[in-house]
């Protein structure tokens, strides 16, 4: 079979744009130097060339257990097995938990993680797929989103993660725009050597079936993280 439909899954990482970068990612300590490109010409081959410093988290990223360091685990990018970056999996619309009632919860939620939306359990992954008809299989990959706005996006809590681990997932990403992990998720599916795909776009185009996923991070041993190229493949040409 071929492929008939890919969707692009990653973002752009175009540095000669000058508003590139004006608004940092999470984790950036100095965001101009998210990635810098100096070219030179490799007069031997008549060819152009380019040395190029890049953070490991820039745009679209893929985390390996050995970046919580809490975990304390010694699986880098380069170390994680190929075969855990593809893979059948969904794509999952949480948008239908709304926003946060309780204000207690919001402002105390927002002065934790600079967001305000209700956490996310397990029980809302549980509706999602008993509503959908779907059913999160073990070595699946798991993506999520919603179509909400800053700063009332939902958290993935720890529970929610749990259960997530229990189903025997073996990739789990976010688009961080509109959702993101709390601190015991993220802990949690490093913990269980589930990586991370983080910054990811175009999740809202997969539809509500299966469809497969293809997500590459550069294979470096020694670092928790590595920018990556990830897309699905939503039908076949048979």
């Amino acid at each position: 079979m071929k492929p008939k439909k890919v969707v692009e899954l990653s973002r752009l990482l175009n540095p000669t744009d000058p508003k590139w970068a004006k608004d940092a990612q999470w984790g950036a300590t100095i965001p101009e130097d998210e990635i810098k490109i100096e070219p030179y010409i490799f007069v031997h081959d008549r060819c152009m060339c380019e040395w190029i410093r890049l953070w490991s988290h820039a745009g679209t990223h893929i985390e390996a257990p050995y970046h919580g360091y809490l975990v304390n685990s010694k699986v880098t990018i380069g170390d994680v097995p190929i075969e855990t970056f593809v893979g059948e999996g969904y794509s999952i619309d949480m948008s239908f938990v709304g926003k946060e009632p309780d204000m207690a919860k919001v402002f105390e939620r927002y002065e934790r993680f600079s967001v305000s939306g209700p956490m996310i359990t397990r029980e809302h992954i549980k509706q999602y797929e008993k509503e959908n008809k779907i059913d999160i299989k073990k070595g699946d990959i798991v993506l999520f989103w919603t179509n909400m706005m800053l700063p009332d996006i939902p958290v993935i809590s720890g529970d929610a993660a749990g259960y997530l681990v229990e189903k025997g997932v073996k990739l789990v990403g976010t688009n961080d725009d509109t959702i993101i992990y709390s601190f015991m998720a993220h802990m949690n599916l490093l913990q269980a050597n589930i990586p991370l795909v983080e910054m990811l776009t175009n999740l809202d185009k997969l539809g509500k079936g299966r469809v497969t996923i293809i997500a590459l991070p550069l294979p470096i041993k020694g670092i928790g993280g590595s920018p990556a190229r990830v897309l699905a493949i939503t039908d076949w040409e048979k």
